[in-house]
């Protein structure tokens, strides 16, 4: 038998060598990450105090309707004023992008992971940077700006690079039994330019989430962001772009345009818009749904509602009431399933509203790149009504 093993051994090795080679063959290369820098704006070190502290703080400046007046919400301190996007300005941004999404439909999966790893780690390693971004256009605090901005981020190109070819794919389906005598398959292709119109309150989250999802179906993608944080996003496009760049690709497949409702209109009604993805108020979703229905463009609708929590009389308290505080000042409020009513049974009632009521006296609102960090609870809030 020893003498059997002995002669089989270099079979053996021969045969797991060549399955080795052979699975090193198949295997799809994977491409780094590739570290790029960029700084964040000096405004949003914690102390910056160059702005003037503005006596009726507004994003419009009276004799300049072509600007955007960007302020702090935690303090009214001025952080600059930002050229608002021209219509034409707006056509000429689309046709670049269009024309950039031409080669970047052909890319790879995995050259668009590389562009994904590269940005989240970016991400990662500059997350303070961006989180006091966030905080000094927003107001928000820094464990808000953690929790909503950076970690769901990251959480979204973590999903999408491990999950995003396999989802896009294409699929074969049953074509049934009348049909036997031909083949269904499901095939996803890019749409084109594609369109984000965000809201203000994640200035971060949701303005990079959609360009995750655009890019890596292959689209380009046209921003407009809030006018109400118009002062972070050259930070966002700045950082999406040079992760393009240092990948070798094209940065006009990003667009950013900033302005008011004539700019938002614009790109709703642009034919050269291939999808649109909203984020806003019902009132707003209404006219972007009727812009976009002279050209058909399709549009998908995250609207806010009035999100409703019930607590029984049997609930653990202990655990209820804090998890119903946070989710009530999370954001100052401005979050799109944050709790704006609670139902309580009337054996628990008289009790948790006086217990809520002792919790709330005790928040600290304040800026919290001013402030000391743990005297701050609660930022501000970005709209005065």
């Amino acid at each position: 038998m020893d003498g059997l093993n002995c002669e089989a051994l270099p079979v053996v090795l021969a045969v797991m060598a060549g399955g080795i080679a052979l699975y090193l063959m198949m295997r799809k290369p994977t491409l780094r990450a590739i570290p790029f820098e960029l700084k964040a704006p000096a405004e949003s070190q914690p102390g910056w105090c160059k702005g003037e502290i503005l006596d009726a703080p507004g994003i419009t400046v009276s004799d300049r309707p072509d600007l955007i007046q960007c302020f702090d919400p935690a303090t009214g301190r001025l952080l600059g004023r930002v050229p608002a996007t021209t219509l034409a300005e707006v056509d000429a941004k689309i046709t670049r992008a269009r024309r950039a999404q031409t080669a970047w439909a052909q890319t790879t999966f995995e050259q668009r992971r590389q562009v994904l790893r590269t940005l989240h780690e970016f991400v990662l390693a500059n997350q303070r940077e961006i989180c006091q971004v966030a905080c000094r256009d927003s107001g928000k605090t820094m464990i808000d700006a953690t929790l909503g901005e950076v970690l769901t981020t990251a959480a979204k190109l973590q999903w999408t690079i491990k999950n995003g070819e396999h989802v896009l794919c294409d699929e074969n389906r049953d074509p049934g039994f009348m049909m036997m005598y031909k083949r269904a398959r499901v095939v996803y292709q890019p749409r084109g330019v594609v369109a984000a119109l965000v809201s203000w309150n994640y200035p971060f989250h949701n303005t990079i989430g959609p360009v995750i999802s655009a890019l890596f179906a292959g689209n380009a993608v046209v921003v407009k962001a809030s006018e109400h944080v118009a002062w972070s996003m050259p930070y966002w496009e700045q950082m999406v772009r040079r992760a393009l760049d240092v990948c070798g690709h094209s940065p006009e497949l990003v667009q950013f345009v900033t302005g008011f409702a004539d700019v938002g209109s614009a790109v709703t009604a642009s034919p050269e818009i291939d999808h649109i993805t909203f984020i806003g108020s019902p009132e707003v979703g209404k006219l972007v749904m009727r812009a976009a229905s002279a050209n058909l463009t399709p549009v998908t609708l995250e609207l806010g509602g009035k999100d409703c929590a019930v607590v029984f009389a049997d609930s653990d308290m202990a655990q209820c009431v804090p998890v119903l505080m946070r989710s009530v000042i999370q954001n100052a409020s401005q979050n799109c399933i944050g709790i704006e009513r609670i139902l309580v049974q009337d054996a628990k009632y008289e009790w948790f509203v006086k217990e809520m009521e002792r919790r709330m006296r005790m928040v600290r609102v304040g800026a919290i790149l001013d402030d000391e960090p743990n005297q701050v609870d609660c930022g501000a809030m970005v709209l005065s009504a």
